[in-house]
């Protein structure tokens, strides 16, 4: 921050300095409370006292004065919500690339089975013929363009600028995970029969979507679900899961993992399904030419800030074999 800062000046730049600033010592002490004992140098332990002093003697600085209060106050403030902030989980499920400008997007298949046949000692051995087919895939772009009015600055308690691009990211990161969730939707009962169910859920029913997958050589590494699939976790009983499940539902009221799968949780998700997905290398690939970035848009003409988002990628479900789906109830 420069030298001089008048407090009682208010400016787009100085409440992105100051709200850098507080973040940056609160999750410094937070880093701090959380760390155990490290071992440091006397030359990293002095830089980073010396960081810390100065940091402190900027917020004194600003305690002190009525407009360095107001300044900390806004930048300490958060926006009435109805509901939490949307993360994208999608890129949990799939392998995710990112390719280098110019690269075209492309993979290939593996090469076909090679059967081993039973040769008399009059016969000729057979030629396989080992061609793999290359296939290539097209990009997309998925953009957004908030635009927050000037007087909003002024008016609001809470940063604007800052949560107008966390929007922007909860959007885009919602809008992907909504196309990949369509292609799993189109693609598990493909090869996988259904597995569906009256009322909630059992452990068997999920045992039986399991072997689904299994039986063609893959390993289940996730399971996506709505609420109302963790709803029916939360009723089995202590015949279902061990000790240690038991009390991981009854403290946090989710299932983390279970027979090697991690257990996932989307209310994008229909109620009534559940899917078990395999490995990623063997189900599914992202290949991202651009990945999100967030630049400013400003319509000064007429006073309004806003930022562009901007994301380039291909998304490619390789695999159906690779996840089944259950259907259960919610009565």
């Amino acid at each position: 921050m420069p030298a001089g800062l008048d407090l009682n000046y208010t400016s787009e730049h100085q409440e992105r300095a100051i709200g850098n600033i507080v973040a940056q010592a609160m999750m410094s002490m937070k880093r701090q409370a959380a760390s155990g004992p490290t071992l440091v140098t006397a030359k990293d332990r002095q830089s980073k006292m010396s960081k810390l002093a100065a940091k402190e003697a900027l917020l004194s600085r600003w305690l002190r004065t009525e407009g360095g209060l107001m300044k900390i106050a806004a930048n300490l403030a958060n926006p009435v919500r109805q509901f939490l902030d949307y993360k994208g989980i999608a890129r949990k499920f799939v392998i995710v690339e990112q390719i280098p400008d110019g690269i075209p997007i492309y993979f290939d298949k593996d090469l076909p089975k090679v059967p081993a046949t039973r040769i008399g000692s009059d016969g000729s051995n057979r030629i396989v013929e080992m061609t793999a087919s290359r296939t290539y895939v097209e990009p997309f772009a998925l953009t957004a363009k908030p635009k927050i009015p000037y007087d909003q600055l002024y008016t609001l308690k809470y940063r604007p600028i800052a949560r107008t691009k966390d929007r922007l990211i909860e959007g885009i990161e919602l809008q992907e995970d909504l196309l990949w969730f369509s292609l799993w939707g189109s693609n598990a009962t493909l090869f996988n029969t259904a597995v569906t169910t009256t009322g909630k859920f059992l452990k068997q029913d999920l045992a039986d979507v399991f072997a689904k997958v299994e039986d063609h050589r893959l390993v289940v590494r996730n399971v996506l679900m709505s609420a109302f699939g963790t709803s029916a976790i939360r009723s089995w009983q202590f015949q279902d899961l061990d000790q240690l499940g038991m009390q991981e539902v009854r403290e946090t009221g989710y299932l983390g993992t279970m027979w090697g799968a991690n257990f996932w949780v989307s209310d994008q998700i229909p109620k009534g399904t559940v899917y078990v997905i395999c490995d990623p290398k063997f189900f599914a690939w992202q290949p991202i030419r651009k990945d999100l970035e967030v630049i400013p848009a400003n319509d000064p003409d007429n006073f309004w800030l806003g930022f562009n988002g901007y994301l380039l990628e291909s998304m490619l479900l390789f695999n159906p074999l690779g996840i089944a789906q259950l259907n259960f109830t919610l009565s």
